[in-house]
């Protein structure tokens, strides 16, 4: 889950943002579009249903997924989708950075957030 005090930018990919396993459940959840804890440990092998179940929960928890319920097949069973695309989920976590950093440094960061757009521009 994303907290601003666990981002590590040394790290590659969404695993600067998430956990190892929330990095890898997006992931399914993306390739998949929707599926349930029980695919998903299919599709992460080395993972378990409870360590996939968990992590869920604290997807849907931070806003990143979400579930409902499926009473199909005499059966109760969660159906997990990602809240949004991968560029959607960029946007929320960097919407969530930029608000902590503007918190910490103010027009600093509205300064440098200006900085980066015109080199972007000059690129």
């Amino acid at each position: 889950m994303v907290k601003i005090e666990r981002i590590s930018l040394n790290k590659q990919g969404l695993t600067k943002f998430f956990s190892p396993n929330e990095a890898r459940i997006m992931k399914v959840l993306w390739e998949l579009s929707h599926s349930t804890s029980a695919e998903i440990t299919r599709e992460c092998k080395d993972l378990s249903l409870p360590c996939v179940a968990g992590t869920l929960d604290r997807l849907v928890k931070s806003g990143f997924a979400r579930r409902e319920i499926d009473q199909s097949e005499n059966r109760v069973r969660y159906i997990y989708y990602p809240t949004g695309d991968r560029r959607e989920i960029g946007v929320k976590i960097s919407e969530r950075i930029i608000e902590s950093l503007i918190d910490t440094f103010g027009d600093a960061t509205i300064d440098t957030l200006g900085k980066i757009n015109g080199r972007r521009k000059n690129e």
